[in-house]
Formats: structure tokens, C-alpha cells, sequence
């Protein structure tokens, strides 16, 4: 194993969505710029294999149509878990320049006629959703990046932040597939590593097959907060349905052209518990599912019987989109959705932002800037950018403010924590472990313990409980052995997954009251509480411990 040295203006760490956004912005305002991530940049991330669907207003006319209509529409869908302010700035003044840059890369958000196909769903007040073909979205991004200049570091993993005086200045990185490490310093570092998956365990008993990116493991999270970074909430779980067997983007698509929840009696359940139906937000339709299947009213269906020929065959062909093997799999179980309705099942939860509005993570502010010095977050990796809209918008938004920050500097700090060999060899220690356990064992363990006592029903007694069975399963960490470079890899991922664990169950222990129920639903505190917890629960790190704040929120009304 080598170590290298290499130095930009501006790191990203993570390529998806959000990163290579981050790349451009920091690009076009003059600062060089390195991208590392675990895969490559043409295909990684959560809408490596494509995506359907960019919420947006458009002011085309309609009164629901505008900047204030639609962040009122955040404010009531997402009280309490963000500031208005900070969506304006990192979302509404980086809407009009990032519709233009889509179509600018070449993948463009209009129809081939140059029109929008918009939809509505998840309440809504009108059709924000843009349907569009982003089979080659990451492709015309990862193109439009490398023009710009951008180098990127590819199959490598960053296992560290490097900081100075408290401030970050850099990271340290291995390569999966060579073992080499790399020690990158740079004046701004973004982390823009996505959410928690493989955190819960998984109806179809395959942690991979998971609804969002199973190599987004909180590692950018887990990092930040080691280097002083206050993470914000985090103590939302999130959920979603899926067609059942089989883990899969879709519910946008299905919803938004009019797709009917349906219980085991032919009931149409969301029509007679919400006001807003099938049309309600994606967090309430999971809580009436999960009832559903409480009461013994299972199995749930999705219902498109209804639509006509053209709105199915637009609803096929975007189904694909975001998942080649969707409609695949729908023809070969012999499920028509313009003559069946397919059954859907609830997935696993993952830490994620409670809403399509919402994020949850590093707490940044307008700027995209956490509060430690050069160290910045996007996408979902951030407690304010999130969704394919978010990381569009917000990740451009964090690259231009790194690289104002750069320009204020004028030098690369060498990094005064623990000295990068020592870090190396700390990392390295399970390929040279004689015994021990295996990642999965105890990362399967941690699911099982997340499910249990931290999922979609909380209580004092199973969060402490969920904190204490981690906090022993924790010694074992130093105990795992692995055999090769890529399972090197994964038990890092395993840390980062049991860590978030731990500051999730701390934050949910902390708010007391339930909020966008389930993914925040305190069986003890089942009412939301305005007057008292309207706002961000914030953990920082404290020593081995977490310790948590509270930043309330303001609205007008």
C-alpha cells in the first residue's frame, strides 16, 4: 500500500447527484476541483441508473404556480423541520439557473415537443413534479464536469476528514480495488455522500436490495460530526411503498397519475383517511398503510385500473426510467397495471429528511456551510437539500460558496489531528487480523436492533434500549476481520451504519413528541407539538457521546 498527495481548491466527496452539481459550481466560479467517491461519476450515486421525476414551480400563470405557493406548501408538509429562509436560498434563487443547466448538459427536463409534463402528488397544492427522461443524467453530468476541468478519484473511499485549528482542510481517502491511500488537502470540502441505507432491516431480506443507494452508508455524516459538525434530523426514519419482492423507485410515478391505494377488502384507504387521498404526502400514506396492515386489512394493492390508454403507457414508460427492471419484472410476474393491481408492501426505513422538502444530516445554512470552517454539505447528505430538486439547486448552491471560501485562502493547512499513517493503519487493522467477526454479522445485528427498538413506533424504554445493546455491540467493531480490499470497505460502512444508528436513537430519545408520524413516532408522546418543538433537534459529538440542542422555528402563521 502506497500513500499519495494530492491538493484542489475545492473536495467533493461523493460523485452523485449532488456532488457533481457541487463540482459545477465550484468550477464555474474559478476554483479546481477533485470528486472522489466509491464508484464512477457517469453512474454512482442514487439516480445512477436514471430517474423520472424534478419537483418545481414554474410560474407559468397559476396562483399555485410561485415561489410563496410553494413554500407554503414546505411549511405545511414539513413544519418544524426547516427554515424557510434556507430553502429560499439554497432551493428558490437556484431553481431558474439549474433548469437551464439540465438542459444546458444535454438532459434537459422538458419533453421532446419542449413542453412539461407535470404531475401532482405527495399534497401538493398543484403538479410541481416534472416528469422527464433521466435515463442519462449522470452520464451528461460526469461529461460536463470533466469539461469544466474537475479531476476525479474514482473506486476510492474517504474513511476521514482532516482538520486545522478546527477547521477542515481536507480528507484522507483508500482505494477500494489497489489499497492505495490518498491524503487530499483542499481550502473547502464538501461532503455530498447521500443518506443511511442498510440502517433497517429489509422486507425482502436483502440489505442491497434497497428503495435508495445501498452504498450510501452515513459515512460524509459520521465524518462530519467526528470533526465538530452538527447533524440535524436525524431522528427521522424514512419509508416508502413498493411493489412487493421487488425494491424499486415508482411511488412518485404511480401516485402522480392517479395510482389508488387499496386494502385486502377492495377498500380505497387513503380516500376515507385524508382530505388530500391518494394525493397525500408520501409520510402519511406509509402511516395509513402501516395501519392498514396493523388492523389485519392487508395486502395493500396500488390501483391504475382507471387511467386511460395513453396516461398508462406514459406511466409505464417513466417506470423504467428510474428502474430498468421495473416493468421487467411487472410482465414477468404477469401484473398488468391497466388490468391488475399490483401488490405494494412498505420498505425498509433509512435515515433520510422527513419530506421531498425536508433533508436530514450536516445543518448547514444558506450558504450550503455547516459551522466548522471550510466544511460544507449538499444533497442528502445535508438537513436542507434532498431529493433529486435538492440536490440539483442546493448542490450547486454549496459549490460556489466553497469556492468564495477557497479564495480566501491562500494556502493548504497540513492537518493537526492524528498523523494520516496512524489514521491508515487504524483502518487497515481487519486485512491484517488473524480472527475475528465478519462486517455482516454485525451489521446485520444493528438492523435488527433498529428495527426493533428505533422503526416506526419509538418509546423511552426502546430507544434507551436500542442504545444500549449499540453501545455493547460497538466494542466489537476492533473485533472484525475481512478478507480483501472490498470487504476492507464495507466494514468501514458497517462503523458508519452503527454510528448513525447511535445519533438517530439519541435525537428520536430527545424530541418528545411524534412529527411527520411514522418516521418520527413516539408511541409515549403521540401528538406533535407545536409550542414546544417546532424546530431542528441538532447532536454534536461530544467526546464518545452525543449531545443534542434545540433550534427552533419561527413561521408567519
Amino acid at each position: 500500500m502506497k500513500m499519495f498527495t494530492m491538493s484542489a481548491d475545492v473536495l467533493v466527496i461523493g460523485g452523485g447527484l449532488s456532488g457533481l452539481n457541487a463540482a459545477m459550481g465550484a468550477a464555474e466560479n474559478g476554483a479546481s476541483v477533485m470528486i472522489v467517491d466509491k464508484g464512477k461519476i457517469e453512474r454512482s450515486g442514487s439516480i445512477g441508473g436514471g430517474v423520472d421525476h424534478f419537483l418545481a414551480y414554474l410560474n407559468e400563470g397559476e396562483d399555485w404556480d410561485t415561489a410563496d405557493s410553494f413554500l407554503q406548501y414546505v411549511e405545511k408538509v414539513g413544519r418544524g423541520t426547516a427554515h424557510m429562509s434556507i430553502i429560499e436560498k439554497t432551493y428558490c434563487e437556484e431553481l431558474e439557473d439549474s433548469i437551464e443547466r439540465m438542459a444546458r448538459i444535454g438532459n434537459p427536463l422538458t419533453q421532446p415537443d419542449g413542453s412539461f409534463y407535470r404531475t401532482a402528488s405527495m399534497g401538493q397544492p398543484g403538479p410541481y413534479w416534472i416528469n422527464f427522461n433521466g435515463k442519462l443524467l449522470k452520464p451528461c453530468l460526469g461529461n460536463a464536469v470533466r469539461k469544466l476541468g474537475c479531476k476525479a478519484l474514482a473506486k476510492t473511499m474517504i474513511v476521514d476528514l482532516l482538520t486545522h485549528h478546527g477547521e477542515v482542510v481536507g480528507a484522507l481517502g483508500f482505494h477500494i480495488r489497489t489499497g492505495n491511500f490518498y491524503v487530499i488537502h483542499a481550502k473547502a470540502t464538501i461532503v455530498s455522500t447521500g443518506n443511511t441505507n442498510r440502517l433497517f432491516e429489509n422486507p425482502r431480506g436483502n440489505p442491497f436490495n434497497t428503495w435508495l443507494c445501498p452504498y450510501d452508508t452515513g459515512d460524509g455524516q459520521v465524518m462530519a460530526a467526528a470533526a465538530g459538525a452538527k447533524l440535524a434530523n436525524m431522528e427521522y426514519m424514512r419509508m416508502t411503498l413498493l411493489p412487493k419482492g421487488f425494491s424499486a423507485p415508482g411511488f412518485n410515478a404511480l401516485t402522480g397519475m392517479g395510482g389508488r391505494f387499496m386494502n385486502g377488502l377492495g377498500e380505497y384507504y387513503m380516500e376515507k383517511n385524508h382530505p388530500a387521498g391518494n394525493k397525500a404526502p408520501r409520510y402519511e400514506i406509509v402511516f395509513q398503510s402501516l395501519e392498514e396492515k396493523r388492523q389485519g386489512r392487508g395486502p395493500l394493492y396500488i390501483d391504475c385500473r382507471h387511467l386511460n390508454e395513453e396516461d398508462i403507457t406514459h406511466l409505464k414508460t417513466t417506470l423504467g426510467y428510474d428502474k430498468d427492471t421495473l416493468p421487467d419484472y411487472l410482465e414477468q410476474r404477469h401484473e398488468d397495471l391497466a388490468t391488475d393491481p399490483v401488490e405494494i408492501n412498505i420498505s425498509e426505513g433509512m435515515q433520510a429528511g422527513p419530506t421531498e422538502v425536508t433533508g436530514s444530516g450536516v445543518k448547514i445554512d444558506g450558504d450550503c456551510a455547516s459551522n466548522v470552517p471550510g466544511l460544507y454539505a449538499c444533497g442528502d447528505a445535508a438537513d436542507h437539500n434532498r431529493c433529486v430538486h435538492g440536490a440539483i439547486t442546493g448542490g450547486y448552491r454549496s459549490g460556489k460558496s466553497a469556492a468564495k471560501f477557497a479564495a480566501g485562502r491562500n494556502f493548504f493547512a497540513d492537518p493537526d489531528t492524528v498523523s494520516t499513517e496512524e489514521r491508515a493503519d487504524e483502518f487497515i487493522a481487519p486485512l491484517k487480523r488473524g480472527s475475528g467477526y465478519p462486517y455482516r454479522q454485525l451489521e446485520d445485528s444493528v438492523r435488527r436492533i433498529m428495527q426493533e427498538n428505533v422503526g416506526p413506533m419509538r418509546s423511552e424504554h426502546g430507544l434507551n434500549t436500542a442504545l444500549t445493546k449499540l453501545t455493547r455491540l460497538e466494542k466489537h467493531l476492533d473485533d472484525m476481520k475481512v478478507e480483501d480490499l472490498h470487504e476492507l470497505m464495507r466494514s468501514q460502512e458497517t462503523r458508519s451504519i452503527l454510528e448513525v444508528g447511535k445519533i438517530s436513537a439519541t435525537a428520536a430519545l430527545y424530541r418528545k413528541e411524534s412529527r411527520n408520524k411514522p418516521y418520527h413516532y413516539r408511541l409515549d408522546y403521540p401528538e406533535t407539538d407545536d409550542e414546544n418543538w417546532c424546530g431542528l433537534v441538532a447532536v454534536q459529538k461530544s467526546g464518545d457521546a452525543y449531545e443534542c440542542s434545540f433550534d427552533p422555528i419561527k413561521y408567519v402563521a
